[in-house]
């Protein structure tokens, strides 16, 4: 009896080993994966996190990553200040945070580390990993790579300075507001001592020059099978435009020759050529776009149809690398037969939210450019 007690003690300590032994080796590869997280945004700006369209799910992801940052830290006593010290925020900035204002003071941190042109999002998880922080880094695992996995877009085909560096560019937001108090404001006080900021002086009158004339408008069309009828009907109405004359209209049906040469070139070519992409949104083109067969050859002979998804991508990316979510080139229709679900389903890309309906384009595309400058 003696000897089974001794055995099973014996039995029982091998066991609790190997369950430690397991237990710190899934500990390990944890903490090596929670580590490895850095990489997968470090050209990431942390503008991003400010980014607002909970419509959007490119949208909702970047607020899910802020607001758990700001839960997390903010859940822990003076954590915003050990974070704020990593990221190279002052300690006169910190009090001012701490005595003056009644601002989270984890949000504050953010917005003041976010005024740096190199406030990527990866040197916030360096922080937590300094701090050995992985009750944090856990929490935003998920949120921050469903977040970078929108714009993670490696074969995106736009360059927005038009050269291939090898090196991703860091993804910020453009023209996003500074909300700080002056205190805290980097842009007040830069302006305030730039030396090179061009003092105001009197300029002798200039006399006025002709404007340029102006080349005529392009607009590429885009659209599925199912779009086809709307495209012809776009065709028709602008060929009929007398006021705004020599409005071109380029579909990849009608420079089928063009296009077969080197489909991507041409495509990217009149992509910046052109002065408005035109998506024609039907459910067709959304099935396209969301399909989960993307690297799947489209045999169709319909060149449009065939390359909505290529299209797609760089409407994506000029949306978000170029314009920093501002939509300057794209104007999309709804056709006049949409129904509620379409509605619903469009309501999921913001770079897609249509401009204007099929009954309507005649009329408001031909207002829209006499305006433009």
């Amino acid at each position: 009896m003696e000897y089974l007690c001794e055995h099973l003690d014996e039995t029982a300590s091998v066991d609790t080993l190997q369950l430690e032994e397991f237990l710190r080796e899934q500990r390990a590869a944890e903490i090596n994966r929670l580590n490895y997280l850095s990489k997968k945004v470090d050209y990431l700006h942390t503008d991003l996190l400010y980014y607002r369209n909970i419509k959007s799910k490119m949208g909702a992801a970047c607020y899910e990553v802020w607001k758990t940052i700001v839960k997390k830290v903010g859940g822990s006593p003076n954590c915003w200040r050990d974070v704020g010290h990593l990221l190279g925020v002052t300690q006169d900035d910190l009090n001012y945070i701490m005595n003056s204002l009644k601002d989270d003071p984890v949000d504050m941190v953010l917005k003041v580390f976010r005024q740096n042109e190199k406030a990527t999002i990866n040197k916030i998880v360096d922080a937590f990993i300094k701090l050995q922080r992985y009750d944090i880094l856990l929490a935003i695992e998920n949120p921050l790579c469903t977040m970078a996995e929108y714009f993670n877009k490696d074969d995106s085909g736009y360059q927005s300075d038009g050269k291939i560096t090898g090196k991703k560019e860091i993804v910020t937001l453009k023209n996003l507001p500074n909300d700080l108090p002056a205190a805290l404001n980097k842009n007040i006080v830069l302006q305030n001592n730039d030396p090179k900021r061009p003092k105001e002086t009197l300029q002798p009158p200039v006399s006025k020059q002709e404007p340029a004339e102006k080349e005529s408008p392009i607009l590429f069309l885009t659209y599925a099978q199912d779009g086809l009828p709307t495209a012809l009907n776009i065709q028709e109405y602008v060929s009929n435009w007398t006021e705004i004359p020599n409005v071109k209209v380029i579909t990849l049906n009608n420079r089928r020759e063009e296009t077969y040469q080197n489909p991507e070139k041409f495509i990217r070519e009149y992509f910046e050529k052109a002065d408005y992409i035109v998506p024609i949104i039907t459910t067709g083109y959304i099935n396209e776009i969301t399909s989960n067969n993307k690297n799947i050859p489209n045999t169709t002979e319909n060149l449009d149809h065939k390359y909505v998804n290529f299209i797609y991508n760089l409407i994506v990316n000029n949306y978000i690398h170029a314009t920093g979510c501002l939509n300057r080139k794209v104007r999309s229709v709804l056709p006049q037969n949409a129904n509620v679900d379409l509605f619903s389903r469009m309501t999921m890309y913001p770079d897609l939210l249509p401009w204007t309906y099929e009954t309507n384009f005649d009329e408001q595309f031909q207002e829209f450019l006499r305006k433009e400058p």
